[in-house]
């Protein structure tokens, strides 16, 4: 005597999750998405699974879910998730569907206690807001070989909602992979936000672009060095009014093209000059002077002998 799932029904409860949250609908460029479908044994007794498959409507309207071409690839822990053709498998749905199939590796193995996830990804959804349904067929007894001559059915809604104007809020976290670096180091600079907007890196002259890293990106990073300390600007154009974002990388060895110092200055170090010296004030020193050419007086004559 088999114990079948009765008709029209699960044994597994079911939900979805998409990757992105919310879910929108597409635009063009917009990058893949991902489904998390989550399955778990809402009963007190041991569910055995052999195969699942889960049904996507395929198209431009409104209740079709993926829109692109069927490439999707899909995963999950202990099973066998593949992507099947029309016809392939007797009992699949009438029209336009993107179709995985999930094997548990082991039948004997039953769903009790813990849940179990499936990852569909590279997902393109479609570009038609609307509510869609993902259709699941789930061939699953409570006694292990003894399958239903019928699948258990249910669907998952899913919402793809228009798509919003971009919120200023959602470009943030703009920051230095490490805030100090030498000089001459390199700098990596990452931020959060969506990919479909242009970004423009700038900065003063203490910084350089790597070479074929270009000012205006949309990969979310930018790479650099630096000489001394720098401030850099992020800034994109959202609802016609340019945003920026500011952070800064910190060199305790800067390179510098010139420096004029209107207060008193002490090295505490050797100090090394590779050019000319002037000075108009007095010169003192606590320990001896050496130089490997002459002191000169103000007509230009070398000073020789012990000065006293």
């Amino acid at each position: 005597m088999t114990d079948p799932a009765p008709l029209g029904q699960t044994l597994l409860d079911y939900d979805v999750i998409t990757e992105p949250f919310p879910l929108y609908a597409a635009t063009d460029g917009a990058p893949p998405t991902t489904l998390h479908i989550v399955a778990s044994n809402g009963g007190a007794e041991s569910v055995y699974v052999r195969e699942i498959i889960f049904s996507l409507p395929h198209g431009d309207l409104a209740q079709s879910l993926v829109g692109g071409d069927k490439d999707g690839d899909g995963s999950a822990d202990g099973w066998t998730v593949e992507q099947i053709q029309q016809g392939a498998v007797v009992g699949l749905p009438p029209g336009d569907y993107e179709h995985f199939r999930a094997t548990r590796q082991d039948e004997k193995t039953p769903v009790d206690r813990s849940g179990i996830v499936f990852t569909l990804k590279d997902l393109s959804i479609s570009k038609q807001p609307g509510v869609a349904r993902i259709e699941i067929r789930e061939t699953a007894s409570k006694k292990q070989g003894a399958w239903p001559t019928s699948p258990g059915y249910t669907t998952c809604a899913i919402t793809k909602f228009p798509v919003p104007e971009i919120p200023v809020q959602i470009v943030n976290d703009f920051r230095a992979e490490k805030p100090e670096a030498a000089s001459g180091g390199d700098v990596h600079l990452t931020w959060r936000g969506p990919k479909t907007l242009d970004y423009t890196v700038s900065y003063g002259s203490g910084a350089k672009a790597a070479d074929k890293q270009q000012a205006t990106v949309r990969n979310l990073e930018w790479r650099g060095t630096v000489t001394r300390d720098t401030t850099f600007y992020l800034t994109y154009v959202v609802n016609q009014a340019t945003h920026c974002l500011t952070t800064t990388v910190t060199v305790p060895d800067p390179e510098l093209t010139g420096l004029k110092v209107t207060g008193a200055a002490t090295v505490t170090g050797d100090l090394t000059v590779g050019g000319n010296a002037g000075v108009t004030g007095t010169v003192e020193a606590t320990d001896d002077i050496t130089t490997h050419q002459h002191f000169l007086d103000p007509k230009g004559t070398p000073l020789r002998g012990e000065l006293k």
